[in-house]
């Protein structure tokens, strides 16, 4: 009988202590997270900011582009830099991750190629050195850090302003002072 009952108080002492591993599993990943989003913080306000490009004025001047053309482009366009957003968001969390930088680099690559056919090379050539960046990072020659996140973060919502300009016919700048950051941080 004290075997037993042994037995009884060891089977109720598994779960109790499951639940005390998996409550402390769950209070270290909630504190790793709490101190990344701090160290990440502090990184950021130490960055240097992104460098603005203005816009000029005037309509889009594009006399030889088919219009069904320009409309497919701007359609793909605005999927891929949606698909984009999660990935950097996944990017941002989990900085150590290959497949968001790979599933950037492609987003980039086509983009690349479809503002280069519907000849918007200020796009094409922002996406072209975005995607340079990215290629360093997968072949290992480059660290994901802050700087890289948010300027990556920066260099896609300047992509989607440039597009959203294209759809809305107006003119749009080469991106001179974005290109020069990326070609920084690519070079290291």
């Amino acid at each position: 009988r004290l075997v037993a009952e042994e037995q009884r108080m060891e089977a109720e002492r598994i779960p109790e202590q499951e639940r005390a591993a998996q409550q402390a599993e769950a209070e270290r990943v909630a504190e790793d997270r709490r101190q990344r989003a701090v160290a990440r913080a502090i990184a950021l306000a130490a960055l240097p900011p992104f460098p603005d490009d203005g816009q000029p004025e005037g309509k889009l001047d594009l006399p030889d582009i088919d219009p069904d053309l320009l409309e497919i482009f701007t359609q793909e366009g605005t999927e891929l830099l949606d698909h984009s957003d999660g990935l950097l968001v996944t990017l941002r969390d989990a900085p150590e991750e290959r497949e968001p930088v790979v599933g950037l680099q492609r987003d980039l690559h086509t983009l690349k190629g479809g503002a280069r056919v519907a000849g918007i090379a200020e796009i094409g050539d922002l996406a072209h050195v975005m995607e340079t960046l990215l290629e360093e990072i997968a072949e290992g020659r480059r660290e994901v850090d802050p700087l890289i996140v948010e300027s990556l973060e920066r260099g896609f919502d300047r992509l989607n302003e440039m597009l959203q300009r294209v759809v809305q016919g107006k003119a749009v700048a080469m991106p001179v002072n974005a290109i020069a950051r990326f070609e920084q941080l690519a070079s290291g």
